[in-house]
């Protein structure tokens, strides 16, 4: 996942990292997204929660949410969020490898192409759940992130790696939003299910 020096980067980040209307706008297509495969009595997982841009707005529609990050910084803008809306949402700075407790629902956004080995995230998922939700971006030529690629593993996906890499379940795949920065970057909500 983010390592050390990553996670330093996040911590800085996270001061100011609700800020950016684009952030906002994809957050709220992933979670309208999602929420319409949503029973209501979920326990739900969020690995690389961030502030919580997406689980926050999940959480109101599922029994409980546990956010994970990396980054103490995004943990704790998470909780402050979490605690003054009243959600059963609590976030916790582990790893998602880190994780042995089962969900009904694993969610993620964005964190996917920062995580080098993702075979073994593949059995980690099988592991503790049985139902998906992965976004994240359409392979790209290295450019997306402005500020220089030092924590990214991936530059974003195409189908057929995501089947390649997720093995062993069936896969449903649907471009859901377009983030417009110096070029136009489709993103991916791709569900698992067993």
């Amino acid at each position: 996942m983010k390592n050390g020096k990553t996670s330093n980067r996040f911590d800085k980040d996270a001061i100011t990292w609700d800020d950016l209307p684009r952030r906002i706008n994809l957050a709220k297509a992933v979670v309208n997204n999602i929420i319409p495969h949503l029973k209501g009595n979920e326990k739900v997982l969020e690995f690389g929660c961030g502030t919580g841009l997406v689980g926050i707005n999940i959480a109101p529609y599922v029994q409980d949410l546990k956010g994970i990050d990396t980054s103490a910084k995004m943990v704790e803008k998470f909780n402050e969020k979490a605690q003054k809306l009243n959600l059963n949402a609590k976030a916790y700075q582990k790893d998602i490898f880190e994780i042995n407790e089962s969900f009904d629902v694993v969610i993620s956004s964005m964190t996917l192409h920062h995580i080098k080995n993702l075979n073994a995230l593949n059995e980690k998922l099988k592991s503790i759940t049985n139902r998906v939700f992965l976004a994240d971006l359409v392979k790209e030529d290295g450019t997306f992130h402005t500020r220089g690629n030092d924590d990214v593993e991936h530059f974003g996906f195409d189908i057929d790696e995501l089947r390649e890499y997720f093995k062993g379940w069936n896969l449903d795949y649907k471009i859901i939003h377009l983030i417009k920065k110096h070029s136009d970057f489709p993103v991916f909500l791709l569900e698992l299910k067993k």
